[in-house]
């Protein structure tokens, strides 16, 4: 946790998460590669691919692929998302648990939750969140309240499953130092400026809702 984090913003859900040491980039983690993000291409010195929940906006077989276009990444997801990639031919995924695992040196804790009810009837699919070098979390589509502390969210802004009341009441509760938007890329751009104004408008004290465009970078400065 002595590290500078740079996130990059690649629509949707997708973030691309760098951990940045004084002689350069140390590990690279993309999140979500999902059928809502622009295309993707190979990213250079790409450590591993984390899916939180196999809903195609999150998890592209295509995006996956094309992010694979010049040598294997390493996936990492649940068993559905293992099985879609490898009706896909992607074959070196890792089907995850809760716990901790280490990828390129970095320490990721997965926990498991529910993906957030989309309306009675309609089935879920298992949700993972992961806590990237104890810092950034990504709880995919579920409001999960973890035990420990949360600095940077990955925060949902817009979906089937939600109203922006439980989203800005998730926001509050997490009381998070910094607020990144994703699983906004079916949002207009009037709304999504007013969802992220609103956001900002009732943050608890002390947290701050960022707004970027995709393809900006957002670098998070060394703690501890």
């Amino acid at each position: 946790m002595n590290q500078a984090i740079r996130l990059s913003t690649l629509g949707h859900s997708c973030v691309l998460v760098e951990l940045v040491g004084e002689d350069g980039v140390t590990a690279k983690v993309l999140l979500d590669p999902g059928s809502l993000t622009p295309p993707l291409e190979p990213i250079d010195g790409l450590d591993a691919i984390l899916v939180t929940h196999a809903h195609p906006d999150h998890v592209d077989p295509a995006q996956v692929n094309r992010l694979r276009a010049d040598g294997p990444v390493p996936v990492f997801g649940d068993a559905t998302t293992a099985k879609v990639l490898g009706e896909a031919e992607v074959v070196d995924v890792t089907v995850v648990a809760p716990g901790e695992v280490t990828i390129a040196g970095v320490r990721i804790d997965v926990s498991e939750w529910k993906h957030q009810d989309i309306y009675p009837g309609v089935p879920v699919p298992v949700d993972f969140g992961y806590l990237i070098d104890g810092r950034v979390f990504a709880p995919g589509d579920a409001f999960a309240i973890p035990e420990f502390a949360v600095d940077t969210l990955l925060l949902p802004t817009g979906a089937p499953w939600m109203k922006l009341a439980e989203t800005i009441d998730y926001m509050r509760t997490i009381s998070p130092r910094t607020v990144i938007p994703v699983h906004d890329g079916g949002l207009a751009p009037a709304h999504r400026e007013m969802h992220r104004g609103l956001m900002q408008k009732f943050a608890p004290e002390g947290t701050t809702v960022l707004r970027p465009s995709i393809g900006d970078e957002i670098t998070l400065d060394p703690v501890g």
